[in-house]
């Protein structure tokens, strides 16, 4: 029996997630799952492929708040592209789309936060 076809190369989270994004336009969307080398969400609009953007992921903090950091939340800065849209194509009237997004560049303190958050939700020590 061959191997699944969803066999990935990073484990993923199933979380949800408020994600801040923008390529033209500020998009907010939800991410359905999360892992090292990219996410799975919900966005309102279409969103073709290739499409490049600025992603803010916006991660529940363990840790009690510190006075920069009122909310309770860490926050995640990277770019990304679109890999996958769901329906492929714009649909008149539909509002809600799976998009799926590699991550292009992350720096070094946002990816060891990233993966510290991932390892809490899957019990892996972080790389």
């Amino acid at each position: 029996m061959s191997q699944s076809k969803d066999a990935r190369r990073h484990p993923r989270v199933a979380q949800r997630i408020r994600v801040r994004s923008s390529s033209r336009e500020a998009v907010e969307l939800e991410t359905i799952d999360l892992s090292a080398g990219g996410l799975s969400c919900t966005a309102p609009a279409f969103l073709p492929l290739m499409t490049k953007m600025a992603i803010s992921l916006v991660l529940p903090d363990p840790r009690p708040s510190t006075p920069d950091d009122r909310d309770g939340h860490e926050t995640v800065n990277g770019e990304a592209v679109v890999v996958r849209t769901e329906p492929d194509a714009p649909v008149e009237g539909k509002t809600t789309y799976r998009v799926a997004l590699f991550f292009s560049r992350m720096d070094d303190a946002d990816r060891r936060r990233l993966l510290d958050f991932l390892a809490r939700h899957t019990g892996k020590a972080a790389h």
